[in-house]
């Protein structure tokens, strides 16, 4: 019998959020241990521990059976694996790539935009002092509204992501817009995206 998967988080953390959220989902009986904000970035006694786990000094980090996963979205594969058959993460590999793809999506285009955004508007103001780089945040910005035209179009089309249901894909996608107050993403200017 396999040991409990122990879940290394961050409750301010996105990327921690959504694998969260899935746990929640599937209902699993997992070890989940708070990482302090000091221990993935800014030093301190745990930092040479957790990077001995994550060597890119992130949350979240699944520990299981000794092997360590980490990616939010490669430890949902393996969770919802682990678990056992669920709609969420179908069995079918053409049902399975329509929810993957927004998962790939979501990490390639929408989260680097929306995390930057958070980071000038947000982050360098209140953690560093610093004033947001203008140019950078509005090419940020740029960015942002071509991700979310194409979420928005989804949306418009489908209730959910992908498959018509509720998937990983939304737990993924949603996850990488929780931080949209304090980074003041425009999500009112899509309506599909704000019912959703």
């Amino acid at each position: 019998m396999s040991s409990t998967p122990k879940l290394l988080s961050s409750s301010g953390s996105q990327h921690a959020r959504r694998v969260r959220v899935l746990v929640h989902e599937l209902e699993l009986q997992i070890e989940v241990e708070e990482v302090p904000f000091g221990a993935q970035g800014f030093g301190g006694n745990e930092r040479e521990a957790f990077l001995a786990l994550n060597p890119n000094g992130k949350v979240p980090v699944l520990v299981h059976d000794n092997v360590v996963i980490w990616e939010s979205n490669a430890i949902m594969a393996y969770l919802c694996e682990w678990s056992g058959s669920t709609p969420l993460w179908p069995d079918a590999p053409l049902e399975r790539a329509q929810v993957a793809k927004w998962q790939f999506w979501q990490a390639a285009h929408l989260t680097p935009a929306a995390d930057g955004l958070f980071a000038e508007r947000f982050v360098k103001p209140r953690f560093t002092g610093e004033t947001p780089d203008a140019a950078h945040e509005a090419r940020l910005a740029a960015a942002f509204g071509r991700w979310m035209a194409v979420l928005e179009a989804q949306l418009t089309r489908s209730e959910y992501l992908a498959l018509n249901r509720f998937t990983c894909a939304d737990i993924s996608v949603a996850g990488a817009l929780m931080q949209h107050e304090p980074a003041q993403l425009p999500l009112d200017d899509f309506p599909g995206v704000s019912r959703w």
